[in-house]
């Protein structure tokens, strides 16, 4: 009877059937895991099991229905806080953000702006190289002995002129690279005016400076320069004179006489009277003797003779010289035909580089086109320009820096005949009259039509005489016969001409 009532009790019981079916699904149906949020599955989680009826055996009926859940109530929501809860956090969060905001911005406050740079400073002057190399300290080397420092002795003259050259006899230690050198008593060991090597030998010629003044000859340790010696030395001033005369035609060779001490490269030049000190233009060294000559410039005008020295370009002395131009006269035609030779007589003083040319009139001094030299004699001939046109006629001097005269040449164009058959075969001979100015170089040629002007094919010069014979081009077709000037390969004239097969 008990086991009965336990039976029924069971079956009864709303939880028994849940469990059963829990039980026994198949591992592939297991349920879902719980969802916390789910107030079905709260609800089930919170109900109590029982395990005694777990064990039970279930009718077929249980399975066919699921177990009713219903009759439980779900699980409210969470209530959400009350709206000044929720304004003290929205306050509590934006004072926090302000707060690490001043935090971030309190060390751009705090720093102190960086002071503006310093403008760059300029590049120092570059030092004026002098005239002779210093002489150079080698890098000492480990195996290189120590530097000998004992006194050593220089003899010599005690005045010298300003320039000259003197002779010197030394004794010292000699080590590599020691040498004498020419300075003022005040200057600092590495200052010099002029030197030379003690390895030459204990006979060495410097030369003096070309100011003079106090000077003294110094022994220099080359790697410390340490003056071991020194003696001193006068430097007396020097002078020149020059005798010449007061005016001369441009670029004409003049005789100079001078004095001076004829130093080394010291020279004569005559040049404008505003030039540099060490400018020159036709020049001659003193060193060919006096009296000495000299081409005066191609620019007439003001100007001066000078006597330069070798050593510093210091002017010893000037003179005045008026340059002059030549009378220069010019005879020629005043019409020719473009092209032709053109009989040109002159007058005046030629000089080297003189020359005749035929230019445009604003043509610029320098500019030339055909020309002949001037030495060639009083009569010259110019070839005209091959352009019809107005030029002139041009002496030009110093290289055509100067115009010395000018006279108005017409150039009218050459006139022309050409004649021939209307046709010819490819290949074969035609024979060409013709009648034109005949210049050197001129020359008849047949070309296909179209070709450039300056081109050709087959051709005779106009020198063999006329009729000339040409072969014609070997490609039926119009053609042209040309003829040519060898002045600028110019077409002078044209006649067609058909090519047949």
């Amino acid at each position: 009877m008990l086991a009965a009532y336990e039976i029924n009790r069971a079956r009864s019981h709303p939880f028994s059937s849940v469990q059963s079916v829990v039980k026994k699904l198949p591992p592939s149906r297991t349920p879902n895991p719980v969802n916390p949020l789910n107030p079905v599955q709260n609800s089930c989680v919170r109900l109590p099991t029982f395990a005694p009826f777990a064990t039970l055996a279930r009718p077929s009926s249980v399975f066919t229905s699921p177990p009713v859940l219903s009759r439980f109530t779900p699980m409210t929501a969470p209530t959400s806080p009350s709206p000044n809860k929720r304004t003290r956090t929205i306050l509590l969060i934006l004072l926090l953000l302000l707060i690490a905001l001043l935090l971030l911005l309190l060390p751009r406050c705090k720093k102190t702006p960086a002071p503006p740079p310093e403008p760059p400073t300029p590049s120092a002057l570059p030092t004026p190289a002098p005239t002779a190399a210093v002489p150079s300290t080698p890098a000492p080397a480990s195996t290189e002995p120590a530097e000998i420092l004992t006194p050593a002795t220089i003899q010599l003259r005690a005045h010298t002129m300003a320039g000259s050259a003197f002779s010197v006899t030394w004794t010292g230690p000699n080590n590599p690279g020691d040498y004498l050198a020419i300075a003022k008593p005040d200057a600092p060991a590495s200052a010099y005016e002029t030197y030379a090597e003690t390895k030459h030998g204990p006979t060495l010629e410097l030369t003096a400076p070309i100011e003079p003044g106090a000077y003294e000859v110094r022994y220099l340790a080359n790697r410390s320069k340490t003056i071991l010696g020194r003696t001193p030395l006068h430097v007396s001033p020097i002078a020149a004179t020059l005798n010449a005369p007061a005016s001369a035609h441009l670029n004409t060779p003049i005789t100079v006489t001078w004095t001076g001490p004829n130093n080394e490269n010291d020279f004569l030049t005559i040049v404008p009277p505003d030039a540099a000190n060490d400018a020159y233009d036709k020049y001659t060294l003193t060193a060919k003797g006096s009296p000495a000559t000299l081409v005066t410039p191609s620019k007439t005008g003001r100007a001066e003779i000078r006597y330069v020295t070798g050593q510093g370009r210091k002017i010893l002395y000037r003179r005045a010289i008026d340059i002059t131009a030549p009378q220069t006269t010019l005879d020629a035609p005043a019409e020719v035909i473009a092209g032709t030779p053109v009989s040109i007589a002159w007058t005046g003083l030629a000089s080297q580089g003189d020359y005749v040319t035929i230019v445009p009139p604003d043509a610029k001094p320098g500019v030339y086109q055909n020309y002949s030299d001037a030495s060639k004699g009083a009569t010259l001939t110019v070839t005209a320009p091959i352009e019809p046109g107005t030029y002139e006629i041009r002496y030009a001097a110093g290289q055509g820096k100067t115009i010395l005269a000018r006279r108005p040449i017409n150039v009218v164009a050459a006139l022309i005949e050409l004649d021939a058959p209307a046709t010819a075969k490819a290949g074969e001979p035609v024979s060409i009259r013709w009648a034109g100015p005949n210049n050197q170089g001129d020359y008849l040629t047949i070309v296909v039509k179209g070709t450039r002007d300056g081109e050709y094919a087959h051709y005779s010069d106009t020198h063999r005489g006329t009729p000339a014979t040409i072969k014609a081009p070997a490609k039926p077709g119009p053609a042209e016969i040309r003829y040519m000037s060898n002045q600028g390969a110019k077409v002078l004239a044209r006649r067609p001409i058909e090519i047949t097969p």
